[in-house]
């Protein structure tokens, strides 16, 4: 796969705009929560400390503590993101300039990085099978607000996790699949659920799946022998993932807004877990029904069937965050650019009551400011106070709206699969 001669100047045009974009924004912006701790992490890398633990805050670092009581400045993710953070920490250290602005500048690097090359895949995927549409994929990943807002901005990494899932749809060989999938779990956990879609196709495949688990579940216990990591920290990690709730991009927000309208009594912890676990048997249920309709080698079965896994996940999760869309968008991208211009539809109101949801949920976009304004929490607060109803309304709203949206486009899927077959192999010849 190549760029296509007469896209090229195009490409690195539009290459260029959409990394300059997310480039603007790289060092004076961030998630009070998620950003805060990528500083901390960073520094408790090089400094002996364990990131299963809890991260104090950063001398001269540090420039948020939004984690309220409830909630310790802990991570929950396999290895790999604390030993990118640790790489990059110890890049800072040793330019001998000291100045945390550049701390975050280095530290969005990856994350930017992980989402120009995710637009630059879809181009070069598209353009393979369908050239015409390949430009609008490339300016729809690159210049989207939505994925701006969630790498340049708030510096979130699910772009690298699916750019290494985008690596294993391209590539031939159910091996090869197996490792491009494994590093993208090790990356997030999150591709777990792709592991069995691109690595089982018409009953063989059973080495790429046993490498996909296997690869991340080696990598991260060979990590945690070698720094000295207390095993607990592995299962805490992946409970948190599993079972976490609380409020969602998606019709499960219902739980917390007729919470808060006291119209609904909170569910017990026993509830909340046995919700929080939903997912995993619905997301087993519609791998079984893809693996059944989708069946062949295409490229079309493939991509449908990562799909279907993606939207069972995003209906049944107890709780979605604004990120785990970049998943689904990338996804619905190839389908629209490629074979299905009429669910167009669907994905654009869908990012767009994503966007909705994500500039609501974080109070038009104020706590991003943080580093640079640390009194950005405090407005956020009083905000809250002011229209924390209608805030709490369009969030469960947009949420609701985001789930239906999803829905549409697995029915969508499914009903159309015979003529989905017909056009793959249309496309193929």
């Amino acid at each position: 796969m190549t760029v296509i001669a007469r896209d090229r100047q195009k490409v690195i045009l539009l290459l260029f705009v959409g990394l300059m974009v997310r480039e603007v924004f790289s060092f004076w912006t961030g998630h009070p929560t998620d950003f805060e701790l990528w500083v901390r992490l960073g520094y408790a890398m090089n400094h002996g400390g364990n990131p299963y633990g809890v991260l104090p805050p950063v001398p001269s670092l540090s420039f948020a503590n939004d984690f309220g009581s409830r909630n310790a400045a802990t991570v929950a993710y396999l290895p790999f993101w604390p030993i990118v953070t640790g790489i990059i920490f110890a890049l800072y250290s040793s330019s001998g300039v000291d100045n945390r602005l550049l701390y975050y500048f280095l530290l969005k690097q990856p994350v930017i990085a992980g989402d120009i090359c995710l637009a630059f895949l879809l181009y070069l995927y598209v353009s393979a099978r369908k050239p015409q549409s390949s430009i609008w994929a490339l300016m729809f990943w690159l210049l989207s607000p939505f994925t701006v807002i969630i790498s340049g901005i708030w510096g979130m990494f699910d772009s690298i996790a699916m750019t290494f899932v985008m690596v294993s749809i391209m590539s031939a060989g159910y091996a090869k699949r197996g490792f491009w999938t494994g590093l993208g779990i090790f990356a997030k956990s999150v591709p777990l659920i792709y592991a069995v879609p691109t690595t089982i196709r018409e009953k063989r495949g059973a080495l790429g799946l046993l490498i996909a688990v296997g690869l991340p579940s080696l990598a991260s216990i060979a990590t945690f022998v070698v720094m000295g990591w207390p095993t607990s920290a592995i299962k805490a990690s992946l409970t948190s993932t599993v079972v976490k709730g609380g409020d969602s991009m998606s019709i499960w927000d219902s739980l917390f807004y007729l919470n808060y309208l006291a119209i609904l009594q909170p569910p017990t912890v026993t509830t909340y877990n046995l919700l929080g676990l939903l997912w995993i048997p619905a997301v087993i249920a519609l791998t079984i029904v893809a693996f059944r309709t989708f069946r062949s080698e295409t490229d079309y079965g493939l991509v449908q069937s990562l799909l279907v896994v993606t939207l069972a996940f995003l209906i049944f999760k107890a709780r979605v965050t604004e990120q785990y869309a970049i998943y689904l968008f990338a996804l619905a991208t190839i389908d629209v650019a490629v074979w299905n211009s009429n669910r167009k539809r669907l994905l654009l109101p869908m990012v767009a009551v994503a966007l909705v949801y994500l500039v609501s949920n974080n109070y038009f976009l104020i706590r991003f400011l943080s580093p640079v304004y640390p009194s950005s929490l405090q407005i956020e607060l009083a905000l809250s106070d002011e229209i924390g109803p209608i805030r709490n309304l369009v969030n469960f709203l947009s949420g609701s709206t985001f789930t239906f949206l999803n829905i549409g486009y697995l029915i969508a899927i499914l009903r159309n699969r015979t003529e989905g077959r017909t056009s793959a192999v249309n496309q193929s010849r």
